[in-house]
C-alpha cells in the first residue's frame, strides 16, 4: 500500500481521486486519521527493494485524497509499468475506534483489515486477503522518515507460513499517475 508530508503542483495530466472540498489538516475529522492525514493531496514514487528488484518488481506511483465529505482517506497506486494498481479506503470504524480499510486491486483480488498508528508516528497493518490462492494475508509497517520519504514493508501470509513481502522507499513527486493496463492474470 501504501504515502506522504509534501504536497504535490497541480497536474491536469493526473486526474485527482476524489473532488470533495479539501479537510482542513487540523481539523476534528483529519485528526481521526492521525498522520495519515498529511498525506492527503500528496503523491509519491516508490522504489522497490533490492530482492524486489531482483525478481523485477516494476516502481510504485501512489496518491492520497479525501472522499466522502472527509470521511473517507482514500489511497490510490499504479505500477510504474501500468500492469496492476489498487485503491484503498480507509475509514474510521464507529464501533471499535479503528482504521479500518479494504483495498480493491485491477487483479481481481481484495483485502481488508485495520491499521493501527503508533506513538512512534509508524503505523502497522493487518489484513485479510480474498480471491488469492497462494496469499491469505498480508502485515505491513509504514513510516515517514526524517528525510520526508515514506518507507514500508510488507510480509505475506501463506498456508504455510509467513513470507517476505515487498519493500519501497517513496519519494514526493509531481510525476503524473501511469495509465493502468492490467493484464487481469493473478499469480
Amino acid at each position: 500500500m501504501m504515502l506522504g508530508a509534501c504536497a504535490t503542483a497541480e497536474n491536469p495530466a493526473a486526474a485527482p481521486v476524489s473532488t470533495s472540498a479539501p479537510i482542513i489538516e487540523d481539523s476534528a475529522i483529519a485528526s481521526e486519521f492521525g498522520m495519515l492525514a498529511s498525506l492527503v493531496g500528496t503523491r509519491w514514487y516508490g522504489e522497490p527493494g533490492d530482492a524486489d528488484k531482483a525478481q523485477g518488481q516494476p516502481a510504485d506511483y501512489s496518491e492520497w485524497n479525501w472522499d466522502l465529505g472527509g470521511s473517507v482517506l482514500v489511497n490510490r497506486h499504479v505500477l510504474a509499468d501500468g500492469s496492476y494498481g489498487g485503491v484503498t479506503y480507509v475509514q474510521k470504524n464507529r464501533a471499535s475506534g479503528e482504521l479500518d480499510y479494504v483495498y480493491i486491486t485491477s487483479a481481481g483480488f481484495r483485502t481488508s483489515g485495520s491499521f493501527t498508528l503508533n506513538d512512534d508516528g509508524s503505523w502497522t497493518a493487518y489484513e485479510t486477503v480474498t480471491g488469492l490462492n497462494d496469499i491469505i494475508g498480508v502485515r505491513s509497517t509504514g513510516r515517514l522518515t526524517e528525510d520526508g520519504a515514506l518507507v514500508s514493508v510488507s510480509e505475506f501470509e501463506t498456508r504455510d507460513g509467513w513470507k517476505p513481502g515487498h519493500e519501497f522507499r517513496y519519494e514526493p513527486t509531481i510525476e503524473p499517475m501511469p495509465e493502468l493496463v492490467p493484464s487481469l492474470e493473478i499469480e
